[in-house]
């Protein structure tokens, strides 16, 4: 059929969004940004976001619903409204087993089940040696998802060998990368107050599964090699830890800091900083030190953006470090703990030639990811079911350019 250009069809994404802060909103919203400059008027993207219904009045567009995932009913209901809009074409669903309610996320298979429009769904997580439960449920959603997308050639190893799912559903797209600033390395500096300082950073929303106080107690060794060093530590606590606990887990890395005497060497930065600033922290940073503590970790944007920006990297162990790192492009900690990452943490500093030499390597590692390129896949294969579903479409025109 031909679509009119009054009445747009729709791909709708189900996912968190802003103004919530979350690592899978500020993914989507990143992502649907790039897919929107490689569509034209015919087809628009939409999210329903996930939300309690109190919230939604602070949402605009591109938001046009909100779905309570912890609500069965509402997920209920959603699914009816999805399949009466009739511009509604597709429809692409972020999964994190936190995201959804029921025991390991399980209402949103029911939502899933009424579904009556084609939908591809991307794990940000895909665990090893599931149990029986966790299996089961996995496998349901992969056979009504008529494509599933991972971001990491691992992800897809487990979605074959330990889940069972074919290869023809599997489309591996990489998370997203952004452009890195325009300004001098020097200019950055001085703009926050680091002249000639050697420049530590991890960024991200907080918790303690992050491990950040390993970073500040690997200071403790670097500083006294390096007087000058500084550990910047960039983000808000973690909005659900916040709901919990308060800032709790901030208030022990601040005492952290005052009890080694570092408070001129770590820079907590209580900040939910916008694309550009991040950027700017990440060009002027020496060294990216990724200190999570769950080697399952399937993929990490903050990990990603450190690479792209021509970091030297520091990472515990965890899936994407070494689908990403080798010898060449950054460093694996054997241990895990502030002793190792502090020792090569002061061979980095101490070899300028090597830093620069892998933080290059890494730039070139994630070439591949950069925004553009993975809206264009993203982009083909919506193409691709839209037309499989009898949608003449010429909204991906530019993929040509």
């Amino acid at each position: 059929m031909t679509v009119s250009s009054e009445q747009p069809s729709t791909i709708l994404f189900i996912s968190t969004f802003p103004p919530v802060k979350c690592g899978i909103a500020s993914f989507t919203q990143d992502l649907v940004q790039a897919i929107g400059r490689v569509l034209t008027k015919d087809i628009e993207i939409n999210i329903c976001a996930l939300d309690v219904k109190s919230n939604e009045g602070l949402y605009k567009a591109p938001v046009s619903m909100v779905m309570d995932s912890h609500s069965l009913d509402d997920c209920i209901e959603t699914a009816a409204a999805i399949n009466s809009d009739v511009h509604i074409k597709m429809i692409c669903v972020e999964h994190e087993f936190g995201l959804y309610g029921g025991e390991l996320g399980e209402y949103l298979l029911g939502f899933l089940a009424m579904i009556e429009k084609p939908f591809v769904i991307r794990y940000h997580t895909v665990l090893p040696d599931p149990d029986a439960k966790r299996l089961a449920l996995v496998r349901k959603i992969n056979q009504l998802a008529d494509k599933v997308i991972v971001m990491t050639r691992n992800s897809a190893r487990l979605l074959l060998d330990a889940y069972g799912l074919s290869a023809e559903k599997i489309v591996v797209i990489p998370h997203g990368t952004h452009n890195n600033s325009q300004m001098s390395v020097r200019e950055l500096k001085r703009k926050y107050q680091l002249d000639n300082r050697q420049v530590l950073c991890t960024f991200g929303l907080l918790s303690p599964n992050k491990g950040i106080e390993e970073g500040i107690l690997a200071m403790r060794k670097i500083c006294a090699h390096f007087p000058g060093s500084m550990y910047i530590v960039l983000g808000q606590t973690h909005p659900n830890l916040i709901a919990h606990e308060g800032e709790r887990y901030r208030e022990y890395l601040q005492e952290l800091i005052e009890q080694n005497s570092l408070q001129n060497n770590v820079r907590l930065v209580n900040e939910y900083v916008p694309v550009d600033k991040l950027m700017e922290y990440l060009a002027l940073t020496d060294i990216y030190l990724f200190t999570s503590k769950d080697p399952n970790q399937a993929v990490s944007g903050t990990f990603l953006y450190a690479m792209s920006a021509g970091c030297a990297i520091i990472s515990n162990s965890f899936v994407l470090a070494h689908e990403m790192l080798d010898t060449q492009t950054g460093i694996i900690l054997t241990t895990n703990n502030e002793d190792e990452l502090a020792e090569k943490a002061i061979q980095l500093l101490g070899n300028e030639p090597l830093r620069k030499r892998m933080g290059q390597n890494a730039f070139l590692r994630t070439r591949d990811t950069t925004w553009q390129k993975v809206s264009k896949k993203h982009a083909t294969l919506f193409l691709n079911m839209l037309q499989a579903g009898g949608l003449h479409t010429a909204s991906f025109s530019q993929l040509a350019n």
